[in-house]
This record gives C-alpha cells, sequence and structure tokens, in this order.
C-alpha cells in the first residue's frame, strides 16, 4: 500500500498564523473548517482547490491524532509567552508531526543544504522519489513545498531557474521555542529515541538555529533521558516518571 503525501498544496504563512489564531478562539471542527473555507476564498475561487488546500491546514493545526494533541496543546500555551517570529517553529513542528513527506522533504533539503551552497527541484525530488516512489504526485507535491519553503522565507530562490538557497541567516528563536520544537521532531521521527547529537542536529530543523544543549533538555518536562553506553545519552518524547 502506498504512502498518502498529503501536503500536495502550497501553503502560504499568513493562512497558517491566522488559523493558529482562530485555534485559540474557537475548538469545534466544523467552525473552524469554514473559517478556513473563507480564508482561502480570495486566493481560490474554485471548491476543490479550496477544499484540499483547506484539508492541509486542518491535518496541521485542527485534525491532530490523539497521540499528538498533547504537544499541540504545549504549542498553544507557549504561543503568549514567545516572540511573534516563533509562530514559524511552531507551524513546523506540527507540519513534521502531521505529514512524513513534508518531514522527509525537509530531511532532504536539509541534508543537500549541509553539502553545497544550493539546491535543485530535481535533486530534492530524486530523494524523495527513492523513499516515495516515482509518481507524479510525489513530484507536484515536493515543488509546492519548496513554494511554500519561500514564502515560509526558510529558504529563497537561487541565482538560476529552479535552484534554491538556504536564507540568509538560521533563524534565532527563544529557548522554550526550540525545546518544543526538538520534542514535535523527535515525535515525527521513526525511532522512538534518538542520541541527543543526533537530535540536535536533525537535518529536518535546517531552518533555525539551535541553541539549546543536553543540559536544557534533561531539565525539559518533554522528554526521558538515558545513558547508553559510556558516552551516548538517548532522548525520547514524555515526562518522566
Amino acid at each position: 500500500m502506498r504512502q498518502i503525501v498529503g501536503f500536495d498544496r502550497r501553503i502560504k504563512r499568513h493562512w497558517l498564523d491566522a488559523l493558529l489564531d482562530r485555534v485559540l478562539l474557537e475548538t469545534e471542527k466544523a467552525k473552524l473548517r469554514a473559517f478556513v473555507n473563507r480564508l482561502l476564498s480570495k486566493d481560490h475561487s474554485g471548491p476543490e482547490a479550496r477544499g484540499k488546500t483547506a484539508t492541509v491546514l486542518m491535518r496541521t493545526w485542527v485534525l491532530v491524532p490523539p497521540h499528538h494533541t498533547s504537544i499541540r496543546q504545549q504549542a498553544l500555551e507557549l504561543l503568549p509567552a514567545i516572540p511573534s517570529q516563533d509562530r514559524l517553529l511552531l507551524h513546523w513542528g506540527m507540519a513534521l508531526l502531521a505529514y512524513p513527506f513534508f518531514r522527509d522533504a525537509a530531511a532532504a533539503t536539509g541534508r543537500l543544504l549541509r553539502l553545497q551552497d544550493d539546491f535543485t527541484l530535481l535533486q530534492l525530488q530524486r530523494r524523495l522519489i527513492e523513499r516515495w516512489g516515482d509518481r507524479s504526485t510525489v513530484k507536484r507535491a515536493s515543488q509546492r513545498i519548496v513554494r511554500s519553503m519561500v514564502d515560509w522565507s526558510v529558504i529563497r530562490d537561487g541565482s538560476a531557474r529552479g535552484h534554491f538557497q538556504a536564507a540568509a541567516q538560521p533563524m534565532a528563536s527563544s529557548k522554550a521555542s526550540q525545546l518544543w520544537l526538538l520534542q514535535a521532531a523527535l515525535a515525527a521521527e521513526a525511532a522512538e529515541v534518538l542520541e541527543s547529537k543526533q537530535l540536535l542536529n536533525l537535518p529536518t530543523l535546517f531552518p533555525f538555529k539551535i541553541t539549546v544543549g543536553l543540559g536544557d533538555i534533561r531539565r525539559a518536562k518533554g522528554f526521558t533521558t538515558h545513558r547508553q553506553g559510556l558516552n551516548m545519552e538517548m532522548v525520547g518524547v514524555g515526562v518522566p516518571k
């Protein structure tokens, strides 16, 4: 059975911000869906395109599976206390949780940018095809994710058509936002635990400057830690008992 790509629409940053503000005020899913449809009406006059885009937004912030609702709740509780620019970390973390395809696209982008100054859409598509299969949905969705990332200012258009570069500088953020993002990114990974150095250097987190360390993770409530071997600290998601 083929995996569902899901994130196959270009998503604008201001849509995510507007939905997040609404989620703080409204919990009824039908009313939130109606709000999203109104939000998208200026950009998508056709009901089919509007409906597909609305679904991506709803799955990111509203239709969250039970095993991730506590992480979403933490994000909502963080929102009033963090700088406005940190909202992007919340959107990014929730997208990683909602869409494995987005997570894989972010990881592939991060790895490409560690190897070279820019990358091409074709290079990204080749990496995603290896994991998700050679199908038109994968190619189309990867293009739309790239355009979303450009809109979110985490990458920018390169000098040549189809080339992309990292943003000028990694995005700085508060310690609380970084710890939440690490928790969301870890929960989005297939492995239940990761070695601490691996977690702090996940390629999915390429747009952000991670300045917290293992000591911060140990003190945070959203993680469990244990030693493995002589010098490996393993990190998992959860509240220590």
